[in-house]
């Protein structure tokens, strides 16, 4: 109560000023205020930051809170109709000492108060007993409780599935006696707490024999049983707020998968899949959820997939599981991107792709015909690729004159970033800003760093190349460029 008044008077000028910024403007807002304890001086960020189902065209709403030298902050932003947010907090530099995000309920017309207290080296929370407002309480418990739960679950991992089964169930009980504590408050909040609930189960339920597994280091026996809900399946997939957790679709799949006799982590198969959509149009009639749905399982399937002498049958089997969006595209989005596989096949031609060099200049891999072309795929905020760099300079001097193109191409979002990064690291050579480009996705990269290597006559000589620091990447290009000169 003390803070709360202290901090009160640093707020009275913000509300003044926002009182004067108001007067014959009709504009609907909403606030957040605070006061943050820290053990250290250590900068603090703060962003709200809307959630929205999959798909929506409009922009999530996401005001950045300033905090003050006194370590308070408040925040008034337009808000037309309530809505949940996270509530995201970074302590230390780009988050490095703490990085918290909860859920909380917005509305125009009213401010959140709220104090954070650092009280341990693993938490950073608000502290719930200052609360006034009875719903972001109540989500905020929510969020504290589970935390707890899951951190509970990785230091003590549960030595079976009766172990498994007693988590969840304090998971169950804890959430079935705040809904009855919080019973009568807003509705929209305690239907949004219920879905919470189930997603939040399903998270653990899936999780739990992999933490088992990582744990022991062998794979444990699940028996089927395990795998029964204790709630009907379209009870949490058909509410439209499920749209709402972007790990719902991924729920779904697990659970589709189990229901076919299937891991819930498997990849799949086609037919498979095609078992999972017809299982899941019985079971759901969320027609977004479905969508959502088929496509993480095709997804996941382009991501996995292995080049072969079936890709133009797997192909064909492919588009006729797409017929099963309602949107075309969506369907073409993705059958699209399953005929980019073809870019990965020893053999290939590059893709097509118009990239540019630091002046801005249009370039295409075609322009590197006639040697062999090695191509760093990275990004300036990969460290992973940063570390390669070195070495990649050293291999450019090694080969330099040789017939060889060394080929750097960022997947940095801003060409701004790129090239500050360029000037920062000193790189130099043949660098190309791919970050508007599709070049990455043609050539279905997951992950950066990523190393290709093409040939003189322009086709992918290997997908996954060595990288500039491995032992294997000198006498390969070695072998290959005298191979070169005897062939000539």
């Amino acid at each position: 109560m003390f803070l709360m008044k202290m901090i009160r008077k640093s707020w009275i000028i913000l509300a003044l000023a926002a009182l004067c910024g108001a007067a014959g403007h009709a504009q609907k807002t909403a606030g957040i205020k605070g006061l943050i304890t820290l053990n250290e001086k250590l900068p603090v960020t703060i962003q709200l930051v809307e959630m929205q189902p999959p798909g929506t065209t409009a922009a999530p709403l996401s005001p950045t809170i300033e905090v003050s030298e006194e370590m308070t902050f408040a925040k008034e932003f337009d808000l037309e109709h309530p809505g949940f947010f996270y509530l995201i907090t970074q302590v230390g530099e780009q988050g490095n000492k703490y990085i918290s995000r909860h859920i909380c309920y917005m509305r125009p017309g009213h401010t959140f108060e709220l104090i954070y207290n650092e009280t341990d080296e693993h938490t950073f929370f608000p502290e719930t007993r200052d609360i006034t407002d009875q719903e972001n309480k109540m989500l905020i418990e929510n969020d504290l409780f589970f935390y707890q739960l899951s951190r509970m679950a990785w230091e003590n991992p549960p030595k079976d599935v009766e172990a498994c089964q007693t988590i969840l169930k304090q998971w169950e009980d804890y959430y079935l006696e705040s809904l009855k504590k919080y019973e009568g408050h807003d509705p929209e909040v305690i239907e949004f707490a219920k879905v919470q609930a189930y997603e939040r189960y399903l998270s653990l339920f899936y999780q739990l024999p992999l933490i088992n597994e990582q744990a022991n280091k062998v794979k444990m026996n699940v028996p089927e049983t395990y795998y029964a809900l204790p709630f009907g399946v379209s009870e949490f997939f058909d509410n439209e707020k499920a749209m709402l957790f972007p790990s719902s679709a991924s729920h779904l799949r697990k659970y589709l998968n189990t229901n076919n006799g299937v891991h819930p982590n498997a990849r799949l198969t086609l037919p498979q899949i095609e078992r999972n959509v017809e299982l899941l149009k019985k079971s759901v009639s969320n027609r977004s959820m479905v969508d959502k749905t088929i496509e993480s399982m095709m997804e996941a399937y382009i991501l996995s997939y292995k080049m072969s002498e079936t890709y133009e049958q797997d192909k064909a089997f492919f588009r006729k599981l797409a017929v099963h969006f309602s949107s075309e595209e969506q369907r073409e989005r993705l059958c699209t991107r399953f005929d980019y596989l073809k870019y990965t096949t020893v053999g290939s031609s590059a893709p097509d792709a118009m990239l540019k060099n630091e002046m801005g200049q249009l370039v295409t891999m075609e322009q590197f015909k006639g040697r062999y072309v090695y191509i760093d795929l990275w990004a300036s905020w990969c460290i992973p690729c940063r570390k390669e760099i070195p070495f990649l300079q050293k291999l450019e001097k090694a080969y330099e004159g040789k017939n060889i193109a060394f080929v750097s191409i960022s997947l940095d979002k801003k060409s701004s970033t790129w090239k500050s990064t360029l000037e920062a690291l000193q790189m130099h050579g043949h660098q190309l800003f791919g970050g508007e480009s599709a070049f990455a996705e043609q050539l279905n990269v997951t992950s950066i760093p990523h190393f290709l290597l093409y040939d003189p006559d322009g086709k992918l000589r290997m997908y996954r190349a060595p990288a500039p620091s491995s032992e294997q990447i000198r006498p390969l290009l070695d072998k290959l460029l005298s191979q070169q000169s005897i062939d000539k």
